[in-house]
């Protein structure tokens, strides 16, 4: 509900006025996508800790010693964190849809003497409702798995069905507890992701819709637009922004708060960086190959056999791992082989992942003209020759885009290799993690940087490659 309220209220000035800032806050929609959950939590404890950023502030300029910000281990830091961690998602898919809208109701509502505020109620909401509901049950899902922000934030008594998965199996072993709350949790997911399914199915409709409105050259004016705008985008900078800056001023400054590059030498220097720095680099290769492949080959047999959807199984396997969290899939490991591996860690990778490379490659595929599949298989008998010499030259460009991003979500997993416990594995998130844990905060935030930019360069590309 909280990345609703703040994703909503956003989109309202992104689809409709036209200011400073507009398309630096749309591009924030890749941020949950690209930059992993361990970062956030650390940029949450490095600003709003009791020793962080806020804080130091805080005490400084009112002369205390008294924190003023005590609540993030606790439920409300638990959903400020997730609410906007997630709000992007929600912003960027109501805004497609926004900006897509046909105005004909709308323009007959203004003809016959609404208000805007009523043409909103009235028209627009209606219109809006099925991205509004997709995007929020998108976030449910991410939210109802998620794994280290409650882990890090929940305080006494406060967990979640996922983090007591772990606690169960890891603390007591308790494989027949673990089994009941692990099939709790995958009934309940499985149905938000039939309900996501549909819902989403509702709202690319929407957003198909070919009517685009201008780019709107009205700006944010009046004393109530200028207030509420200030309100949303001061919250976005406090509780979103602020976090993820100071991230990089920690790693970009000493004990003393001087502005120093020690902290890069020290990390540089540590046992182990190194080592987990190529670990993750070869791990997310890995893993995003096989997820591509895998991803390709069904999206081509889809393309090809069933490119109506008739067949309703083979449309419902690539969201049976949406269903499924990382926690259970580690679980499930540990528990049926005696010790996990890395060969084990890129196998429950590919599974969880490879869905999300299906998505962008058939994308690709389902835009190639059916006359030129029907003219290569009259041309040749060999399916090889479909596969080889139309769909890969055809969907190249997706194929790389869903490498790059399976590549980012593997390098910043810290889910699985927490999970699975690999004996004498680190990979760059784990690193981070473990710096935090020990509290050497200057070096994990450093780390942490590391790795951000590279999940956020590889996504960058990758999202650059899809939309040319």
């Amino acid at each position: 509900m909280l990345a609703l309220l703040v994703g909503i209220s956003a989109t309202f000035f992104t689809a409709n006025r036209n200011f400073f800032g507009k398309s630096f806050l749309l591009s924030l929609s890749s941020v949950p996508l690209c930059i992993p959950a361990l970062l956030i939590a650390l940029g949450f404890v490095s600003f709003f800790g009791i020793s962080g950023t806020l804080n130091t502030i805080i005490k400084t300029l009112c002369d205390s010693d008294e924190p003023f910000f005590k609540s993030l281990y606790s439920f409300s830091g638990i959903i400020i964190a997730q609410g906007f961690y997630n709000f992007p998602i929600v912003m960027a898919t109501v805004h497609d849809s926004w900006i897509r809208l046909p105005q004909e109701q709308a323009e007959t509502a203004r003809l016959l003497g609404a208000g805007e505020a009523r043409i909103f109620r009235t028209v627009t909401i209606y219109q809006l409702i099925p991205s509004i509901v997709s995007s929020g049950m998108l976030v449910f899902l991410y939210c109802f798995f998620s794994f280290l922000i409650i882990l890090l934030f929940g305080g006494v008594g406060c967990t979640t069905l996922e983090v007591e998965i772990y606690r169960t199996a890891k603390a007591t072993l308790n494989y027949s507890e673990t089994a009941k709350l692990a099939l709790t949790e995958t009934s309940l997911a499985c149905l938000f992701v039939a309900l996501y399914s549909f819902l989403e199915q509702k709202s690319a409709r929407t957003r198909g819709i070919s009517f685009y409105k201008k780019n709107p050259d009205k700006r944010i004016s009046g004393p109530f637009e200028v207030l509420s705008a200030s309100l949303i985008f001061g919250l976005i900078l406090l509780f979103f922004l602020a976090p993820l800056f100071s991230i990089f001023y920690n790693a970009l400054s000493s004990a003393r708060e001087v502005i120093t590059l020690s902290t890069f030498e020290k990390l540089f220097r540590m046992r182990g960086f190194a080592s987990s720095f190529f670990t993750t680099i070869l791990v997310a290769l890995a893993s995003s190959f096989l997820c591509t492949v895998i991803a390709f080959f069904y999206s081509s047999f889809l393309r090809s056999f069933d490119s109506t959807g008739r067949i309703l199984i083979l449309r419902v396997l690539p969201m049976i791992p949406m269903a499924i969290s990382s926690v259970i899939t580690g679980v499930v490991i540990i528990s049926t082989v005696k010790r996990g591996t890395v060969f084990h860690l890129i196998l429950a990778q590919v599974f969880l992942t490879w869905p999300l490379a299906f998505r962008q490659i058939y994308a690709s595929l389902s835009k190639i003209q059916q006359e030129s599949v029907d003219a290569a298989r009259l041309l040749s008998p060999h399916y090889a020759d479909l596969l080889f010499k139309i769909y890969l030259p055809q969907s190249w460009r997706g194929i790389l885009s869903a490498a790059g991003f399976c590549f980012a979500v593997s390098a910043g997993d810290t889910t699985l290799p927490l999970v699975l416990a690999l004996p004498k594995f680190s990979n760059l998130s784990l690193f981070t993690y473990r710096l935090a844990g020990s509290y050497r905060f200057h070096e994990a935030c450093a780390a942490g940087m590391i790795l951000g930019l590279l999940c956020a360069v590889v996504f960058g590309l990758a999202n650059k490659l899809k939309k040319i």
